[in-house]
């Protein structure tokens, strides 16, 4: 069976927007999920720039498989964002969905931002900048 893993924004736009067909050929070979928040964000700049978002949606729904919010995702988002709270981080909340979302499927987050997902690692985060 084909590894799994979690996709952030910054693959979708890699793959999609800037025709990274490297990263798509690995992905390819993976059973690439993404968090539907990342979707949300993606999506969001095409109806900003009144493209056609349905056309891109269907596009990322054949290429990946959306994880939607479950009971699991939503405690783990909540613990990591008052986790990171505490510890004086504050980080966007679709970030600290993704991660949970990661966290709670057990699988590693592939990304090319490392603003704030570094963080997580000590909060059980398996993080991949490249595969």
């Amino acid at each position: 069976m084909a590894e799994k893993i979690v996709v952030d924004t910054s693959i979708l736009i890699g793959v999609l927007e800037n025709g990274d067909k490297e990263l798509f050929m690995k992905l390819s070979s993976r059973i690439a999920l993404v968090p539907f928040v990342a979707l949300y964000e993606y999506l969001y700049g095409y109806a900003y720039l009144g493209k056609s978002v349905e056309r891109e949606k269907n596009v990322i729904e054949k290429l990946f498989s959306v994880v939607f919010l479950d009971q699991n995702i939503l405690m783990k988002a909540l613990e990591l964002d008052v986790a990171l709270s505490m510890e004086g981080y504050k980080v966007p909340q679709a970030d600290v969905v993704i991660v949970a979302t990661a966290i709670s499927l057990g699988l590693p987050l592939l990304t090319r931002d490392l603003r704030h997902y570094p963080r997580f690692q000590k909060h059980g985060l398996k993080l991949l900048t490249e595969l």
